[in-house]
């Protein structure tokens, strides 16, 4: 029960559906190449002591594709 006795309303937990979209585009094989490839160089790097590579471009990568997928679809599931 409420403060004043009334009944509680349940709120419908809502999803963002970028969220839901980022999630299904990671599954697409260029997701997945260029997921492979950023964790192959966040090894790498984290491998030695000392490192001037950063995985930047293997990081932009990665989000460009993602994205790329997320962009065709999202608006038609915005009201």
């Amino acid at each position: 029960m409420g403060q004043r006795g009334e009944p509680e309303e349940e709120e419908e937990e809502l999803v963002d559906p970028l969220t839901t979209l980022r999630e299904q585009c990671e599954q697409i094989e260029k997701c997945v190449k260029a997921r492979e490839r950023l964790e192959l160089c966040n090894e790498r790097v984290s491998s030695r002591s000392e490192s001037e590579e950063q995985c930047t471009e293997e990081l932009f990568d990665f989000l460009h594709a993602r994205d790329r997928c997320v962009a065709h679809k999202l608006f038609s599931k915005l009201k």
